[in-house]
């Protein structure tokens, strides 16, 4: 039995103490709180990852080879994204 990458990701921010995460797809950095609906919702997917306090950028738009602009996110209130475009994440310390 596996479980979803939502159940993972869950988990290591529960064994860490923090809900903030940092997903990358193969175009976007995502940083953000994951919303904390975990066995409360019954109309949840598990295909998707509610996240709060959200900034978003290109990754093409933040680095280049030689530095990362952190200034060039956009913010988002709430944002869902599917578990399928994730290629990576970690797990961010509180602010």
């Amino acid at each position: 039995m596996s479980k979803n990458l939502g159940e993972v990701i869950n988990n290591i921010m529960e064994e860490n103490a923090t809900r903030r995460v940092l997903i990358l797809t193969n175009h976007m950095q995502i940083i953000g709180t994951i919303h904390d609906y975990y066995d409360k919702c019954e109309n949840c997917h598990d295909c998707l990852i509610a996240l709060k306090d959200v900034k978003i950028a290109r990754i093409e738009d933040t680095c280049n080879s030689n530095e990362c602009d952190i200034g060039s996110y956009t913010e988002y209130k709430w944002f869902n994204i599917s578990t399928r475009a994730i290629v990576g994440f970690s797990i961010l310390a509180e602010n």
